[in-house]
């Protein structure tokens, strides 16, 4: 694995911060942080300041009136979310608000085999049959226009909300939020789907035509924020700007959810919520919402999120539970089912295809295929004998969304974002998508990008940790995309205490010495590696704090490790 060091901070932003150590400033200027209120605002978000205004979207206003009109004429609202952990609490989000307003409110989240994302044609028809007249879209609806149009010759109003890839002809909806449309005025590009139905919930509360007391309006959206930051951390959207500070109060909110499905989801896989963090996120709350969809229906996580009744939720909480271990160990034996196919790693773009392997666990395999032979991967399946479907998973610098947009011709349907996607397609068009795909993969990705790179923000000899760099760093929370935790790399540390642990004896405790400083360290995974007392290893690492027995101790979790030459 190749280490690519940043370059040093130069000299002219060092002198214009003489305020910030070196570390920090170094840390701030790797983000693209160049100014004052850049800084401030990352450092210290402000959910009164760094919030942008919802009617900053052109679209806002219009979106707003309609709701408010069929809340008035009591006509029914149907949301229609998506299946995923960014999906299904986008859902909530919108039906929480709406149903507090006094609307007529329903949710549709359709099957992930049986229906595939977005909107389709027979949902649209089954909708306008139980008289729905506003159609609401979460985390999906931007790259459905033959769907809208259905819609409208119906006699549905359409309102989307989305923040996926922006396709060439725009459905001719009522009103669009969505942060990156040609002109819109929004400042904030990144929002996932969560947020940008919080932001139509915001722009409701805020509303002329609100009924709601202001105060109780203020804490409808604050006890929001417990939603918006799963949807955003799970969506790996990146963590700066407004996503920041959405997180940041999402995660104060979580940690005292009044949501009795999170209570529940909590108590029932045994998740410390006092050591809850974007990783805690990202691993124990985003796979359970993301398991109901994969195993069977998303309503199950969609109803735990939104129900009033302790025994539903504990029974939902614990089903959820059992469908994510059995989402567990079918990904395993789908990932070693791909494996063995063997590919061909001389192709810039892997092609994993069985015709019955689990629709639903096609992203998760090909995300652990990515990591496996850092190429881009695609995994496919049948829904039936006749189509196929399967979902990509990309590396930097090559834009797997736009790759399938110069297929579209081939394809049934499809979306996603620059480094994940989903489609389906006619069995038929199969060698030709590969090859076209394959292609496009050849001529964009570099030799050079197929070479694992662990990038490190620093050189930081270990003589230089101590509380106070523990005290920094700790401000750059809460790491997720585009904030990565920092990793450092320090050269010829000492040896002076190996043990392997672990059931596999696949990971190494360490005691590392440079001159009269001694700290401790865990190599995950990097058993393989030789180590013996006295060598002198190199090494790159982030910090963690180790609590044991009433004592907290600076350990070093080290990524990659090298013997010192």
């Amino acid at each position: 694995m190749r280490w690519q060091v940043s370059p040093p901070v130069n000299s002219e932003f060092l002198n214009k911060f003489p305020e910030l150590s070196p570390i920090m400033a170094t840390l701030l200027f790797n983000r693209g942080l160049q100014t004052q209120a850049e800084i401030d605002q990352f450092l210290s978000p402000d959910y009164s300041q760094d919030i942008h205004d919802p009617y900053l979207f052109k679209d806002m206003n219009k979106a707003c009136e309609a709701v408010f009109q069929a809340i008035k004429n009591q006509d029914l609202i149907t949301v229609f979310g998506d299946y995923d952990a960014d999906g299904v609490p986008a859902a909530v989000i919108l039906t929480t608000v709406l149903e507090r307003l006094g609307a007529k409110v329903e949710v549709y989240l359709p099957h992930r085999e049986k229906e595939g994302y977005g909107l389709n044609k027979l949902a649209v028809e089954e909708l306008a049959k139980t008289n729905t007249k506003l159609l609401i879209t979460c985390d999906c609806g931007i790259s459905n226009a033959e769907e809208i149009e259905l819609a409208n010759s119906l006699g549905l109003q359409v309102i989307i909300t989305d923040h996926h890839a922006i396709p060439a002809n725009l459905p001719k909806a009522l009103a669009i939020i969505h942060p990156q449309v040609e002109g819109e005025t929004y400042p904030f590009k990144f929002l996932c789907g969560g947020g940008v139905a919080f932001k139509l919930v915001q722009a409701l509360l805020r509303h002329k035509n609100c009924q709601l007391e202001k105060a109780e309006a203020e804490r409808q959206e604050k006890w929001l924020l417990d939603l918006v930051a799963i949807a955003t951390v799970a969506d790996m959207v990146p963590l700066t700007g407004e996503n920041r500070t959405l997180v940041k109060y999402g995660l104060i909110v979580l940690k005292k959810t009044q949501r009795l499905g999170l209570q529940k989801m909590i108590f029932a896989s045994a998740i410390d919520i006092s050591k809850l963090d974007t990783t805690m996120i990202s691993f124990a709350f985003a796979p359970r919402i993301n398991a109901a969809g994969r195993m069977d229906h998303a309503n199950l996580a969609y109803h735990l999120l939104n129900t009033q009744d302790e025994v539903k939720a504990l029974a939902w909480a614990e089903e959820l539970n059992q469908a994510n271990t059995q989402r567990q160990k079918i990904t395993e034996n789908v990932f070693k089912e791909a494996k063995n196919q063997a590919p061909d790693l001389k192709d810039k773009l892997l092609f994993f295809y069985k015709t019955d392997w689990p629709a639903g666990l096609t992203g998760l395999v090909a995300s652990k295929l990515v990591k496996e032979f850092n190429r881009p991967a695609i995994l496919l399946t049948n829904i039936d004998e006749d189509t196929v479907v399967g979902s990509g998973r990309s590396i930097e610098g090559f834009h797997i969304t736009e790759a399938l947009q110069k297929n579209a011709d081939l394809l049934l349907r499809f979306g996603g974002h620059p480094q994940a996607c989903g489609f389906s397609l006619k069995k038929e068009n199969l060698a030709s998508f590969q090859a076209n795909m394959q292609t496009l993969a050849n001529a964009h990705i570099k030799d050079e990008e197929l070479e694992p790179v662990l990038k490190v923000e620093l050189e930081l000899d270990l003589l230089a940790i101590n509380w106070d760099l523990v005290d920094t760093l700790d401000k750059f929370q809460p790491y997720g995309q585009a904030n990565s935790e920092p990793l450092f790399v320090d050269y010829g540390v000492l040896v002076t205490g190996a043990k392997k642990v672990g059931k596999d004896q696949n990971h190494w405790k360490l005691e590392l010495v440079k001159q009269n400083k001694k700290l401790g360290a865990i190599a995950f995974s990097l058993g393989k590696i030789e180590i013996g007392l006295g060598q002198r290893i190199d090494i790159v690492y982030n910090l963690n704090i180790n609590q044991w027995n009433g004592t907290r101790q600076i350990q070093l979790i080290i990524r990659d490790l090298k013997i010192s030459s």
